[in-house]
């Protein structure tokens, strides 16, 4: 079984760094968020797009399809698909907060204008997506709360997983809430076998109770919203593919799920203890990341504020990287053991000041060179009074994450910290780390906020498993108020590009109606500009940004989720 599981991990990992399925396409696939399960964010097969083809004259927006609400989740897409009787595509899929789902044409909407399939939920006015004022613990996604996280797509099961969220009200008036997962055919938009099984149910004010070893603790769908993108990868305790969910919410939860048969295989609460004056901010958040595997098949998650009191014999994870694994039981039952953490020394004030750990994903490294070869990357948020110089980027040995603050290295990050993931690539000669950093307060050198400015994307030199130099090499010219998640595309280690979307409103502002801004910068020195959808506003502006969002790069395409609409930039001529 373990050298089976290991044969099967390593081609699944290959396929996904590669960007294609095992039986290797020639047009590499995006199949979860950021790529891969590393969540490097690093598309390495494509040729198209470069640094010599990408500028304001030969690349701008293509077409745009219309949708019927914001697009948080990454789009997905898989190529050469045979759509029963309309012919082989290659497909892009949106997934919106009015609980849709999209299977559109990836190239070419003046020919395919309409969906090849579309998938709904709701059934208004009884059935409809969650308002934001229902969820009473947090209003972070606004107005409505849909399908957030990032679906994930198995080809070998021909399926998309995703997470829907519905508030469904009787005659009487009465409402109950509702978290479902869903398994749809990738060609026909049709419910698999067994598909949706509803993860909780239950009427405003009542819970679900999942076990989690000899204990239970309570699940509220009307709170707990599934932020992250889901993880879908084998696993050594079933001998098969499991769909990993996270939630954040009352208390946070990471749930297992079987892949074939979307039986619940186990569940753990980051947070069971939460007290009421920490609602809202437990759980796993990640900014719109999402969790993390390994080749050994560890999960990785992040947690936000909370108790922290496992080093006291206690059951609560409060702003914590997790490793877990899903293991099998005597009894046969599966459940999830945590193997090892890792919580900041300063733990306590990051809690009062809600700092989130968990308001940026971690970032599994590949093989490093040195006294620690495998590695991962986490950030969090910051202020002076817990980070005076900013937010630490932590690297930290997978192999031992050392509990209370046993990081490899610490690097001084944004001073606002981060609303954001990073992204990792590297050419035949440097690694590179790249870093965007959110701005909820800029502060001067005596702790007090001055204007709200953002930071820069930032290129970080990584050598032998540290960053080397410890600051940033090189900065993009413009600053990102918000942050952002950069993504790569490159020919192997040749001609990269970082990608990355600007949101110019403040996250006070719901939703926000400045468009999206695609920027493209040379992934050896970010100081360089490549393209700006700001260039020409009239041929290349995007729809109105949604926060916390990454775009998709493939094919020669780059896919821009917003508010209303996806939109696809390429290589001119484009409509003038």
């Amino acid at each position: 079984m373990n050298r089976l599981f290991a044969r099967s991990l390593s081609l699944f990992v290959i396929s996904l760094l590669l960007g294609g399925s095992v039986c290797a396409q020639r047009t590499p696939t995006v199949l979860t968020w950021h790529n891969d399960i590393f969540r490097t964010g690093q598309n390495l097969r494509e040729t198209v797009l470069t640094p010599a083809t990408v500028n304001p004259a030969s690349f701008g927006k293509l077409f745009s399809y219309p949708v019927d609400g914001m697009l948080y989740a990454q789009p997905l897409y898989v190529p050469h698909l045979a759509i029963p009787g309309k012919g082989i595509h290659n497909v892009v899929y949106l997934a919106t907060q009015k609980d849709s789902v999209y299977a559109f044409d990836a190239d070419n909407a003046k020919a395919n204008p309409s969906p090849l399939w579309f998938a709904n939920f709701t059934d208004p006015p009884r059935v409809t997506p969650v308002p934001c004022r229902d969820n009473q613990v947090d209003c972070n996604v606004y107005p409505i709360i849909g399908i957030t996280g990032t679906p994930v797509i198995s080809l070998s099961n021909h399926s998309i997983y995703l997470v829907a969220r519905t508030k469904e009200t009787d005659q009487q008036g009465h409402a109950s809430y509702f978290s479902r997962l869903h398994a749809l055919d990738i060609a026909t938009g049709a419910e698999k076998s067994g598909s949706p099984v509803v993860i909780c149910g239950r009427p405003s004010g009542e819970t679900c109770a999942f076990d989690y070893g000899t204990k239970q603790s309570s699940f509220n769908p009307q709170h707990e919203m599934a932020r992250p993108g889901l993880l879908l990868m084998p696993s050594r305790a079933t001998g098969h593919d499991v769909v990993y969910i996270g939630f954040a919410g009352e208390s946070g939860w990471l749930l297992a799920y079987d892949a074939q048969t979307l039986a619940l295989l186990a569940a753990f609460p980051t947070g069971p203890n939460i007290p009421a004056k920490n609602r809202g901010r437990a759980g796993i958040w990640g900014s719109g990341g999402a969790l993390a595997g390994d080749t050994e098949g560890n999960i990785y998650a992040a947690t936000g504020d909370g108790i922290f009191d496992v080093n006291k014999g206690g059951s609560d994870y409060g702003d914590t990287l997790l490793k877990l694994n899903l293991v099998r039981q005597s009894f046969g039952a599966f459940e999830f053991q945590v193997s090892d953490y890792f919580t900041p020394s300063n733990y306590i004030c990051l809690n009062a000041e809600d700092l989130d750990l968990s308001s940026s994903g971690p970032l599994v490294l590949p093989k490093q060179k040195g006294s620690h070869v495998d590695e991962i990357l986490i950030a969090g948020k910051s202020n002076p009074g817990c980070n005076r110089k900013g937010s630490p980027i932590r690297v930290i040995d997978r192999n031992n994450l050392g509990h209370v603050n046993g990081q490899v290295q610490e690097v001084n990050g944004s001073p606002g910290g981060y609303f954001s993931s990073p992204a990792y690539w590297q050419d035949s000669k440097t690694k590179y780390v790249y870093y965007a950093g959110a701005d909820p307060g800029a502060f001067d050198e005596d702790g007090d906020e001055e204007k709200a400015l953002g930071d820069h994307l930032r290129l970080y030199r990584f050598k032998d498993g540290v960053f080397n130099p410890t600051s940033s090499v090189s900065e993009s010219p413009n600053l990102f108020h918000n942050g952002g998640t950069p993504a790569i595309s490159a020919d192997r280690t040749e001609r990269g590009i970082v990608w990355i979307i600007e949101r110019r409103d403040p996250l006070s502002e719901k939703p926000g109606n400045r468009p999206a801004y695609l920027h493209a910068f040379d992934a050896t020195d970010v100081s360089r500009e490549l393209y700006s959808s700001e260039t020409r506003p009239a041929r290349d502006a995007a729809g109105p940004a949604v926060k916390f969002v990454v775009l998709t790069i493939v094919n020669g395409k780059v896919y821009v989720g917003t508010q209303t609409e996806l939109d696809v930039y390429g290589l001119c001529p484009c409509p003038q």
